[in-house]
């Protein structure tokens, strides 16, 4: 692990690992909303398997992300970003680690309490996290909904500050995690 300065950017391990979450985030959200507006039957089984399935992925994918993130910290803040942006971005990055923790296993859970298994991709069933208990699963999936929107409302404010620290106060910060690397 090297200390690396602000204009360095984050490791290509790291930048990886942001861009392949963020994409699959958005797929999430949008076949979570999308989804309510499918008529049931098979086509609409399908989605919601792949919505499970790339879900427990995250989840995954966000063990490593906190991992890597412990074992080599990110770049300092841009110096000339003001402190209390420099706060916020580390609660809505913080935000973002937990929701994509919790929301699959609610999600998970929630199926379970449903009585209905998590497949991967149609390879094989996930453990059963809960025993079949019907209000459980729709306060379960309720919850997931509730911060898939607070989600989709951190991904809005993330976009947003990173095209403000690109195109308004014209600084490095977004291209500290582009794949090129800060300029």
């Amino acid at each position: 692990m090297s200390e690396r300065t602000p204009a360095a950017g984050y490791s290509p391990a790291a930048r990886a690992l942001h861009w392949i979450v963020a994409a699959l985030v958005i797929a999430l959200i949008a076949v979570g909303i999308g989804r309510g507006y499918m008529p049931k039957g098979p086509e609409r089984d399908v989605v919601t398997m792949l919505h499970k399935a790339t879900g427990v992925v995250v989840l995954v994918l966000m063990f490593l992300r906190i991992r890597l993130r412990l074992a080599d910290p990110p770049p300092p803040p841009d110096p000339s970003t003001p402190a209390w942006q420099a706060a916020a971005s580390g609660v809505v990055h913080w935000a973002f680690y937990a929701l994509l923790m919790i929301m699959p296993v609610l999600g998970w859970a929630g199926s379970n309490a449903l009585g209905r298994p998590v497949s991967m991709y149609g390879l094989f069933d996930l453990p059963t996290l809960t025993a079949e208990n019907k209000p459980l699963g729709e306060a379960l999936y309720g919850w997931h909904e509730g911060l898939g929107y607070a989600l989709l409302a951190l991904v809005v404010l993330h976009v947003g500050a990173a095209l403000h620290h690109r195109y308004v106060r014209k600084d490095a910060v977004l291209s500290r995690m582009t794949l090129g690397g800060a300029r």
